[in-house]
């Protein structure tokens, strides 16, 4: 069986097949390789930390914009006499995404 062109998000195609007993099982018809991710072991760690950076500094400019556009809804120069929860929340959010045990591997 042939398999017209896949896009290349598919990973796998599966058909459900019945045996000679009456069985139904799967049977992988396609399946596409992962590329192995070229790179040298000992940056692993550190690109892993870099990542890890990014989305907390991410999940910090996220909430700080929202908060600021709320503050700012509320009340006149509400940004500005709500600077300083509006940061610290967001600071909040952004350690909990940066997760120091599981990046350095402890």
């Amino acid at each position: 069986m042939e398999l017209p062109r896949l896009s290349k998000t598919i990973r796998r195609v599966t058909v459900v097949e019945r045996d000679a007993s009456g069985e139904t099982r799967a049977v992988a018809v396609y399946v596409r390789r992962r590329r192995r991710k070229r790179q040298t072991r000992g940056l692993k760690p550190v690109e892993r930390a870099v990542r890890a950076a990014s989305k907390a500094g991410d999940a910090f400019a996220t909430t700080y914009r929202s908060r600021h556009r709320r503050s700012n809804r509320k009340r006149r120069d509400g940004w500005l006499r709500d600077s300083l929860l509006n940061l610290a929340k967001a600071g909040d959010r952004a350690r909990k995404k940066l997760d120091l045990a599981r990046v350095l591997g402890w």
